[in-house]
């Protein structure tokens, strides 16, 4: 017996031995955290200048978006016909000039649609949607432009807005700017 128990470590031995693996294990891992901290600040790093891109690419998507755009106008305010939804807006868009004693033709107009959804008019109570116009030439656009109503005799309402066809981030900005 006494062979045995003198073979057994001590409470000294024990504690010495457990010091010793437990600075062996907290710096195995110190080293695994220091690793790891320095992997996340790699990769946070990399996310920074990712968003970065993103946001440029955004810009550029944005630049490109509203270039196609420089040749169209949207028109508001136009009223929906009833019943099965069948218009010729060519000639909506004709009325549109007739009203603002400007001369039409169809050579200068490329396309013609609606865009978005229909809404009753506040003012007037109608049921109205949006009219986006893409027109063949610059000078053609630009005369429709500047002979936009702004206010009819009287101060009365328009019978309808045009404003240049701008992008969801560019609409944003000038409306943040009002």
């Amino acid at each position: 017996i006494a062979n045995i128990v003198s073979n057994l470590p001590t409470h000294e031995s024990l504690g010495k031995s457990f010091e010793s693996f437990k600075k062996e294990i907290l710096t195995k891992f110190e080293e695994i955290v220091n690793a790891q901290n320095k992997r996340i600040e790699e990769l946070e790093s990399t996310i920074v200048i990712q968003n970065n891109v993103i946001e440029k690419l955004k810009i550029d998507t944005d630049m490109n978006q509203q270039y196609s755009r420089r040749s169209s106008l949207r028109i508001l305010g136009v009223q929906v016909p009833e019943g099965d939804g069948k218009e010729d807006i060519n000639s909506v868009i004709k009325e549109c000039y007739k009203k603002l004693d400007i001369p039409f033709s169809n050579d200068n107009i490329d396309h013609t649609h609606r865009i978005g959804k229909s809404y009753v008019d506040k003012y007037t109570g109608i049921k109205v949607k949006s009219i986006i116009v893409k027109y063949n030439s610059w000078e053609a656009r630009k005369t429709f432009y500047k002979g936009r109503p702004r206010y009819f005799k009287n101060k009365e309402k328009p019978p309808f807005h045009v404003t240049v066809n701008l992008t969801d981030r560019r609409y944003q900005l000038l409306q943040k700017t009002k």
